[in-house]
Formats: structure tokens, sequence, C-alpha cells
């Protein structure tokens, strides 16, 4: 029997979504208007109505999302007898597998995995594949760039990571994205993106693009797998889905087609995502793409206080590529977010925690207070302000449980062990314990194994040092089938000789491999012995699941849980709420960001990552900028924030007002309350038809400073300048996308 608790507390938009029958509903979710509640009944509902489990799917972006999701489902159902709600819910998305009653509710990435798993050999990709990190990706990279004898220094792993996760994103050759992207050595580019397939194709390995990439590939070249997927998945629910990239849209799109009802939540004033390929045009397009699609709107926001829920939408009502929508408050009154504007960063990170203090000392709970700033180097002198004052704070963002060395190693054992020619994981693991096996060693016997036409691991096992290796590995997997995912991984690295290892060096003086004790290794494989405890699956399909789990995990990394106030990126902040939160930083070039002020595509999603960042808050909202800022070594006037300016002075209180109206230039208003509280706005500069080269014009940019125009393209809307700065060379600027004044 199904509880009916959960459909009392529905307001009437969250009751027209569940009810939502057959065909595609797009869910248009504001912050805090409670869509969490709304799929979960949806799917209480379906489930109540006679829809079989295992014919319902959803999907969301981030582990701990997926995991709120799973959670309240398990509340809302009467446990069955059939089995525990705790064991279904771990089990993977495969109907032979799936305890009756439960759905599957996962990550994109993790259902990915899932399809490739059981359909995978149709492409030629082994059942037994690997995931590949960020950190793994970056290994290869750095190993290919070596061989190619490329200059780290010009051309960082990094960048090659990117560039080939956007062509696969796109599904353009390495040539053609970097084509795209301006890049000159588009040959070098390809001759990477060519070695980095070859390398993840003889390590048995796929990375965390190809998880959408690959099941794209399979569903549409095989039409009875995408049948029999169909078959399965009658209803698909996902959320966040202005956030999707194109393949993520078009994975769903494929599977939506057949299904008897989907529904798509997301909220394009929080698509801030774009930088990795999403984009909320799939959200903004979904009636022309879903022909008889309904819409409803969720209305009422229940987290923040009214006072702030007017400043966003002021803010945001400013983006043209958007929903009109109205969002009306549940809770009413509260203080109107308050702005200072302070001398320099040092000034604004002294005062910033200050108010925390006094936040503190009133009864706000540290986790309950949270610091946003645009990029991570803000960090610094709001993390010394605090430690002055004594008051713990953490980073999230910081290195994560799964990202510590010990547990990286004994992951890489894992990947090792399942496939031995997966290059990467074996170097990791021979760096602990030392077994007498370097770069060059290993390079030879690759080398060997090409030229023989053989597998890698057929030239490493002829290696002295890593016949053990090899030949534990056999005894491993002749017993892994009667192993649990705890007993094989202990198993192990306790033959291999890694435990002895750690605890050895535990024995020892010294630090550890991130700054800690080397116990500290120790209790960190512990702990993973542990979680890999939860699994109940037994032989390779177990321990491939607690290795595909772990490594998704990995990519979410996050501050450790603790009573101290959280510092973190706006990006970072995404989906999380806080009674108070203080946005420090509020400067062109900073947010906006200097690299989106030419674009009004990007001028719109970094303010919807100022947006984000109000509707975190319940109760109160500081904001703050400086007038001068050391940031990457170097002082430079600062400028406000252009979306300041959006916001109505009656809505902002200022709380600066010992700071003489000197020390502000004084035009347009930002935030004030009266005519001592204001600053410059910058004005559009109006254009007077003359050869630039004959009167030339000095410009001040926001971000590039004072320049020279040079000369002036295109009219109205389109027009742009094209100035040189001094630092920063020649620059093209659509002129309605920034806002700048002329100095003759």
């Amino acid at each position: 029997m199904l509880s009916d608790t959960i459909f009392t507390t529905l307001d009437p938009d969250q009751r027209r979504a569940v009810l939502h029958d057959a065909g595609p509903l797009l869910l248009v979710a504001g912050a805090g208007s409670g869509k969490t509640r709304a799929i979960v009944a949806r799917i209480i509902r379906l489930l109540r109505d006679g829809v079989p489990a295992r014919n319902i799917l959803g999907i969301t972006f981030t582990n701990r999302a997926a995991g709120e999701m799973r959670e309240r489902v398990t509340k809302a159902l009467v446990p069955c007898g059939e089995a525990s709600v705790g064991d279904a819910l771990a089990r993977s998305f495969d109907g032979s597998s799936r305890v009756a009653g439960i759905p599957w509710l996962g990550t994109f990435h993790a259902f990915g995995a899932t399809l490739l798993r059981r359909h995978g050999n149709r492409i030629g990709l082994s059942p037994r594949f690997v995931i590949y990190d960020t950190r793994d990706q970056h290994d290869v990279l750095k190993r290919i760039l070596k061989d190619l004898n490329v200059d780290e220094k010009k051309f960082p792993p990094a960048k090659f990571g990117w560039l080939i996760e956007r062509a696969k994103r796109d599904g353009v050759s390495v040539e053609q994205a970097a084509l795209s992207a301006g890049w000159r050595v588009v040959s070098t580019a390809g001759q990477v993106g060519t070695a980095y397939d070859a390398a993840l194709a003889e390590a048995g390995a796929v990375d965390f693009t190809d998880l959408i990439r690959l099941p794209v590939t399979l569903l549409r070249g095989a039409p009875d797998v995408l049948a029999a997927v169909r078959s399965e998945v009658r209803h698909l629910l996902v959320d966040e889905f202005q956030d999707v990239d194109g393949a993520q849209a078009e994975l769903t799109e494929l599977i939506a087609k057949g299904a008897d009802s989907f529904c798509a939540v997301g909220d394009e004033d929080q698509s801030i995502y774009g930088w990795r390929g999403a984009s909320a045009v799939p959200m903004l397009s979904f009636e022309g793409r879903h022909p008889g699609a309904k819409v409803i709107h969720l209305s009422t926001n229940y987290r923040s206080r009214a006072a702030i829920l007017s400043v966003a939408g002021a803010l945001i009502a400013k983006n043209r590529s958007r929903r009109e929508k109205k969002i009306t408050p549940a809770r009413e009154g509260g203080e109107r977010p308050a702005m200072s504007v302070y001398t320099d960063q040092e000034a604004e990170a002294q005062e910033v925690a200050a108010a925390v203090a006094r936040e503190i000392r009133a009864g706000v709970a540290p986790t309950e207070i949270a610091v946003f700033y645009r990029v991570n180097a803000q960090s610094r002198a709001v993390e010394d302000a605090l430690r002055m004052l004594r008051i713990p704070y953490v980073l999230r963002g910081a290195l994560s449980f799964y990202e510590r060395a010990a547990v990286r190693d004994a992951v890489s054992y894992l990947k090792w062990f399942l496939h031995p020619d997966d290059v990467v994981s074996l170097k990791r693991l021979l760096k602990f314990p030392r077994r007498g096996v370097g770069e060059v060693t290993l390079e030879k016997a690759r080398a060997a194994a090409r030229r023989e036409g053989i597998p890698p691991s057929g030239a490493l096992s002829r290696i002295p040092n890593l016949a053990p290796l090899f030949s534990f590995r056999t005894l491993w997997l002749a017993e892994l089938s009667q192993m649990s995912p705890a007993e094989a991984l202990h198993a192990l690295l306790s033959g291999a000789g890694y435990l002895d290892a750690l605890e050895t060096s535990a024995r020892e003086p010294g630090e550890g491999r991130e700054g800690a004790g080397k116990e500290e290794d120790l209790e960190h494989v512990r702990e993973l012995l542990r979680v890999a405890e939860a699994f109940t699956g037994a032989g390779e399909e177990g321990v491939l699941e607690f290795l595909e789990k772990v490594t998704l995990a990995a990519e979410e990394a996050g501050g450790e849980e603790s009573e101290a106030v959280r510092l973190m990126t706006l990006h970072n902040a995404k989906g999380l709420e806080f009674d108070v939160v203080f946005l420090v930083g509020l400067e062109d070039g900073l947010l906006p960001h200097s690299r989106s002020v030419d674009s009004p595509h990007e001028i719109e999603e970094e303010r919807r990552l100022f947006y984000v960042g109000l509707t975190r808050a319940r109760e109160k909202v500081f904001l703050s900028l400086a007038r001068r800022r050391n940031l990457f070594g170097s002082y430079r006037d600062a400028i406000p924030s252009r979306f300041l300016y959006d916001l109505p002075a009656s809505l902002v209180r200022r709380t600066d007002g010992a700071l003489p109206e000197s020390s502000l230039p004084g035009k347009g208003t930002i935030g004030g309350t009266g005519p001592g509280h204001r600053v410059t706005v910058y004005r559009e500069p109006r254009y007077e038809e003359e050869n630039p080269s004959v009167h030339p014009r000095i410009v001040r940019h926001p971000v590039f400073g004072e320049g020279k125009v040079e000369s002036v393209q295109g009219e109205g809307e389109d027009r742009k300048i094209i100035a040189r700065f001094p630092v920063y060379g020649l620059k093209k600027i659509l002129v309605r996308a920034v806002t700048m004044e002329f100095l003759d």
C-alpha cells in the first residue's frame, strides 16, 4: 500500500502536475517552488495507479539530487515485505535485478553507464569497461602530449581535455571543434584526439562524455535496443531540464518519443552551465519539439522571504531568453537585501566576517550561512578574515573523500585487476608500494606489444617485477564470483600488498599525501571498504556496480560536513539553500565575468548566476563590492556590476552610510535610498559619423581599461567598435552588450 500523506501538502499547481495523465509535460519550476515534492508525488501517483516500477525512469544531474529523490520516495512507500526499501534503492537500472515496487532514480551518467553495461557489446564495448574520471583523462593526455612533443606549457592537457569533451558532446571531430574554437593547431588537435581515442580503446575505458555520447550512438544504430528500452521506460521524468546539453537532450528525446508520459522539470532562469555545453533551448522550445505538450508553472516560492524575491525578480526580468512568469512568495516580509561598497577586498572580507559573527551570535547556525563568489581566487581574503575571528568554515568544491590519494589508489587497483590493459591505473598502483617498475619499462613493454600485435597486458606480464601481480590477479578472478564487493576489494588490496604497505607507512613519522598524518591514508581506505559493504551484489557485476558508483561520486567533490560556514562559487551554490547568504565581489569583470562581457548570450547567463545566488537565501541577503581589488597579483580599480543597476533602489538598503559621498562617483543610482548613495552608470556611447583615424577617441572599458578606438562596424544593435588596449591588444566589442565611457 502507498501512503497518501505526500499528497496533502501539494499546492494546486503541483497537484495539476502530479495528476497529468499522458503525453509530454513541461513543469516550469522556479527556485524554491517544491519541484522535488511534485516529482516524488508524481512517481507515487503512477505507482498507485498500477504502473510497474520497472516502467518508471527518473533522471537528474547529481548523485546528491538523485539521493534526495530516492530518500523521499522511500519515505512515501510502505514496506511490503519483499525486500527492504534501502536494499532495493541500491539496485541498478536493470530489469533482471530490480526489486518490485522501486523505480530507478539516478543521474544521466549512471543511466548511460548501465545501458552500456547491458548493450555496449553492440558497439564493440566490453561490459567490463572502466570509467576514466578527469584525473585519469589528464594522465592519458599528459602522456600523449609527451609522445607527440607538444609543449605542455603552451597547450596543457586540460585544454585538450576540454576540446575533446566539446567535440564528443557536439558530435563533431576534434578538428572541427578546434576550428570552431579558433585554434591554430588544428592538425595537432586532431592527432591528440585520435591518440586519446586509441588510448581509451586500449585500456577498455570510457570517459564521462562517452557515458552520454555512446548510448546515443547505440540507440541510434540499434533499433531493437531502442525498442527494448522504450518498452521498459513507459514514464520518463527528467529534472533540471534547463541544464541538458545537446547529447543529453537527444538521449532524452530518443527515449521520450516512445513513452506514455514524459515530464521535463526545470527553470530557464537557473540555466548557468553554458560553459560545459548546457543550454535552455530544449526547454524554451519544448512545445515545438513535443507537439501537444502541456506547460504547468509552479508559481509559489516556499523558500525565500518576499523582500528577497522582489529583488531577484527585478534582476532576472531583464533577461530576454526566458518565459514570463509570476512567482508568489509563501513567506511574506523579511529584510530588504543589504548592499555595501568597501574600499578594497580586505575591508570587504573583514566586514563580511564581522557580519557572519553577528549572525552566529544572534542564533543562526554556521551551517546556515554561506558566502558566494564568482571565482575561487576570491575566497582567500574571506578565508583570512574568518580565521582572524576564529570562525570555522569549509570550502565546497574542495578535496572530497573520493579524491583522496589513498582512495584513488585503491580504486586504481580495482580498475586494473578488472582490465589489465588499463595502463593509467597500472601506473598509479605501481607508485605505492613501489615495485621497481618505472615509466621507461612500461613504455618499452607497450612498444613491444604494438610490434607483436598483442594487448599491452601480454607484454607487461613478462616483466619480472609485475609477474606476481598477474599471478595473483588470476587467483583473484577465479574466486571473484563467490565474493561481495567488500570481500573482493579487501582480498585484492590485501593480496596485492597494498593494505600491508599502508599499515607499515602509518607507523612511520611524517605526513601523508594530502598533508595529514599517514594514518589517515589507512583510515580512508578502511572507510572505502565500509562503503563497499553497502553493496549487496556478488561477483563481477557487483564489483562493477560499486566501481561505477565510486567513480561517478568522485566527480562531485564537496566540503566535509561540519558546524562551519560554507564558502563556495556561485556555480557550486546551485541546488542549495541557506538562511543567510553573502554575495561578494559584485563588480564588472567578476560578475559578469570578463570572459562574458562581449556576448549578450553570456551576459544573460551571468545574470542568471546572480539570480541563483539570490534565491539560495531564506531570510537574509548581503551584497557587497570593492572599489579596488587585488586579483591574480595586481590591483585594479573596480566598477560596480552592471547587474546592480537592475535592482530598484526601493528594494535594497545601503549599509555603508559612513562612506563619504565623494568616494562614490555620481550619476546613476544603484540600490540606494537617497541622493547620497550613488555611483556612475556608464551609458552606451553615441557614435558620430566620423573617421576614428582622423579623430581618435579614447574609450574606457569596464575590464580592459582605457583604449583607442580604431574603427566602427555595423549599425544599430549590431554595431561594434574595434579598439586597441595597452595590455589586452585589439578587441572587437559589441556596443549593446557593454557599458563604456568615452573620454574625449
